[in-house]
């Protein structure tokens, strides 16, 4: 087939999860046969040659900021873009396009300019967006009422739009179940957050006592994670039995927010980097201390794929399948799970096992096909 990909994410380096999952969507679609033209953004200006994929031609268009009044209206849930909209025609009128694949977020305002020209569209979703905007925390009045706004805003887009995809995409199954409160029938399919196996390969070395926590720190649930994590677990007995890294955006401003220091107690903020998976096959063990969200942790499967055993609570490992994560909710129950850790490496070899059946690129491309098979058989 040939078909128009859109994206507001910068799929390129893939250094967040939502740029994870969007780039192995492009490159499973690409592995697939499909020729693809991939609307994308392209915020850190790498050269996209450097990140071919067979049958895959890019086109960017710039973040616009938001206007006071867009901030205050919400009016950008429902914005078409003027760059955006020439590449679609332009591509629409140079090429024959069988399918549009709208990933992430609110981007369901543009699908009536695929409908009207009969091309079907597969709208995916990266999680069920308004119920973590309901955990934003919200202190003070003004901060309610606006929270109470974007919730709407998100729910309005939702039940609007999103009905009108001949498939909808979300990845788990509480999301599905979330979904199917507003979308009827058969088209809500669960493509889980999948990593490629061959890009993922566990060397030898573990840095004995190394723990890491990789996220993009700026992002209100990674953030709160921490800082409960900082202030009620880790004390002088960890501190003195292992070392954390902080791996990701923002982590260096996050620590030095928590504790006035990029360094505190054996924790170390790395900051950004292009490729997470080094820090990680490197470490004994990963933990996930997150007290919010939706969807499934890319940063889960990362240390699934590579053999890395994983410490989190039950909401850092929600709608993931395996039964071999150290869990633990509470401050007490975490320290004594972080203390009695060994970095036991069958473990992480049952996790990856796992990782494998459930999480892999060689599975989830058959899902993929799968809902492109059923888009092409609706009527």
């Amino acid at each position: 087939m040939n078909i128009l990909f859109f994206t507001n994410i910068s799929p390129f380096p893939q250094n967040g999860g939502e740029k994870i999952r969007s780039y192995y969507l492009l490159k499973s679609l690409s592995e697939l046969g499909h020729q693809v033209f991939a609307v994308i953004r392209n915020e850190e200006q790498v050269n996209l040659d450097n990140y071919a994929l067979e049958n895959v031609q890019y086109y960017t268009h710039p973040k616009t900021p938001l206007t006071i009044g867009e901030r205050l209206t919400g009016s950008h849930y429902f914005k078409k873009l003027p760059v955006v909209m020439k590449h679609f025609r332009d591509i629409c009128n140079a090429h024959r396009i069988d399918l549009a694949v709208l990933d992430y977020g609110y981007v369901g305002h543009y699908i009536p300019f695929f409908r009207a020209r009969s091309i079907r569209v597969i709208l995916g979703t990266h999680n069920a967006q308004p119920e973590i905007s309901k955990q934003l925390p919200a202190g003070n009045l003004l901060q309610r009422v606006r929270k109470l706004q974007l919730v709407a805003l998100e729910q309005w887009h939702e039940r609007r739009f999103f009905k009108h995809a001949a498939a909808v995409l979300v990845v788990s199954d509480q999301d599905r179940h979330y979904h199917q409160q507003f979308i009827t029938g058969n088209k809500v399919f669960v493509v889980p957050n999948f990593l490629d196996e061959r890009e993922y390969v566990a060397g030898n070395t573990r840095q004995q006592r190394l723990l890491v926590m990789t996220a993009n720190f700026s992002v209100y649930m990674n953030f709160e994670g921490l800082r409960w994590f900082v202030q009620e677990v880790w004390d002088a007995r960890l501190a003195g039995r292992f070392e954390l890294w902080l791996v990701g955006r923002h982590s260096r401003e996050a620590l030095q927010r928590i504790t006035g220091s990029t360094e505190w107690h054996n924790i170390k903020a790395i900051g950004k980097v292009d490729d997470v998976k080094q820090y990680i096959a490197r470490a004994q063990g990963v933990i996930i201390p997150l007290l919010h969200g939706s969807g499934t942790r890319l940063k889960c499967l990362e240390a699934m794929a590579l053999n890395t055993p994983v410490i989190s609570t039950s909401r850092g490992v929600e709608g993931v399948r395996s039964s071999h994560f150290i869990v633990a909710d509470t401050a007490p129950d975490f320290k004594n799970a972080i203390l009695g850790f060994s970095g036991d490496g069958q473990r992480g070899d049952a996790l990856r096992h796992d990782f494998m059946k459930e999480y892999s690129a060689a599975v989830n491309r058959q899902r993929l096909q799968h809902v492109i098979n059923y888009t092409a058989d609706v009527q």
